[in-house]
């Protein structure tokens, strides 16, 4: 497929004209499963990870999203009495030396995992992503009005943009007037603004299957204040921290269980003096000057389970393992589409953007009566027969919906393998 992208002037447009977003959080209905016990004894209805004697739904889902077997077994082990403490952490007094080691230990885990500099101030925001689209621009603009600029990629951009125009001037720097965002033009020809506070962009995109593979850095404006939204994909490949304003990611993607957002600010952009109107929970400077930097009660649970996931990661080969098995992984279902004479198709076609972390396909077109009926079928056999979690994603300018394989970092590659043959068997029936 092929996305026909026509590059607009950059404009100054006001919140009510991207009032509207392309796609919604989630498809229009939510399928009914069967109860995974009843089909864990079929074909390509399990997992089972290795060294182990257990089977596991295979969970596709982009949010929450899988987590490793041997954290969640470290945590059940560990929940009860946690660290020797005589209590739980799920009831540890945020003013306790208890919470404070665990807030702390998360943040060494963290740093050490992603390499972060002492630059860059470490939290662990409430809110996930969504409540730092509204903090960035509360916290970076200066005064109400001013002028950011944001690379528009997909759905969780036309978000992060969204939320930014109800403070200042939003000029979209690149522009797909369907939404689609299967490419992207050349960066040399991106309308950037000359007086922009900040320049935002989505490192991935869930909804097509979107993911720069290398940024054009060298495309930005000179000392440009750059911020990105990396939920989707922070710790499957090395990243420069010290070159970001602002790195940040929702914890239920590749570190967590839903609740906090890991995010990374360059400490001279810590202000004392956000917008007048920023509420206390967007207003970085209140829990970067906080005794213990810690404002509120955080949600201590997903910043512990947090920090098993980067200690499991370490342990691994930090980010270089899962960069390698990001590259694996994805590739075993790239290859196999891109062999299948046209059976499977991905939306995304341009290797610079195709993301690793979801692959997202149809069968043929997706249009033709026949299509429609076999990418239906696909779905309603792996989810409504096989119980498999969060197949079925969000139309993408056809009229079924897309097929969508999540893999973050802690996804297995045994899941993705299942999910080969399964795609394999629904081949040769139908092909």
């Amino acid at each position: 497929m092929v996305a026909l992208l026509r590059r607009s002037t950059a404009k100054n447009v006001s919140v009510r004209q991207f009032s509207e977003l392309h796609a919604a959080n989630a498809p229009s209905f939510v399928p009914v499963q069967k109860p995974f016990h009843e089909v864990v004894n079929k074909p390509f209805a399990f997992t089972q990870p290795a060294g182990t004697d257990f089977k596991r739904v295979i969970n596709l889902s982009a949010g929450c999203a899988a987590l490793p077997v041997e954290v969640l077994e470290r945590a059940a082990k560990e929940f009860v009495d946690t660290g020797s403490t005589g209590c739980s952490v799920a009831e540890m007094g945020y003013r306790t030396r208890n919470f404070h080691v665990i807030m702390e230990r998360a943040e060494e885990s963290f740093r050490q995992l992603m390499n972060v500099p002492d630059t860059h101030a470490l939290h662990f925001f409430n809110g996930g992503a969504t409540l730092q689209f509204a903090a960035i621009p509360m916290n970076l603009l200066g005064k109400q009005g001013a002028k950011a600029d944001y690379i528009m990629n997909g759905h969780w951009s036309e978000k992060a943009r969204n939320e930014a125009a109800k403070y200042g001037t939003i000029n979209e720097v690149t522009h797909d007037p369907k939404g689609l965002y299967f490419s992207l033009p050349d960066a040399s020809t991106w309308n950037f603004s000359k007086d922009a506070r900040y320049v935002h962009y989505t490192a991935a995109d869930t909804r097509q299957g979107f993911e720069f593979q290398k940024f054009p850095y060298d495309a930005l404006p000179k000392d440009a204040v750059l911020c990105c939204d990396a939920s989707a994909s922070l710790g499957s490949k090395p990243v420069d921290v010290s070159k970001y304003g602002v790195l940040y990611a929702a914890s239920h993607k590749n570190f967590s269980t839903s609740g906090v957002c890991y995010t990374m600010v360059r400490k001279d952009l810590i202000s004392d003096s956000p917008l007048p109107i920023t509420p206390t929970m967007c207003d970085w400077y209140k829990f970067e000057s906080a005794p213990n930097r810690i404002y509120n009660v955080p949600i201590i649970f997903s910043v512990w389970l947090g920090q098993m996931v980067c200690d499991w990661m370490i342990e691994r080969g930090g980010v270089e393992y899962f960069n390698d098995l990001a590259e694996r992984r994805s590739n075993l279902l790239y290859d196999y589409i891109d062999n299948s004479n046209g059976f499977y198709t991905t939306f995304v076609n341009d290797k610079n953007f195709r993301s690793r972390m979801q692959v997202v396909f149809t069968i043929g077109d997706g249009t033709s009566p026949r299509n429609q009926e076999l990418v239906e079928k696909f779905l309603k056999e792996t989810n409504d027969e096989l119980g498999w979690l969060d197949i079925r994603s969000h139309p993408l300018g056809i009229p079924s919906d897309a097929i969508r394989v999540t893999m973050y970092n802690p996804q297995t590659i045994e899941t993705i393998q299942t999910v080969r043959e399964y795609m394999h068997d629904f081949m040769k029936r139908h092909a």
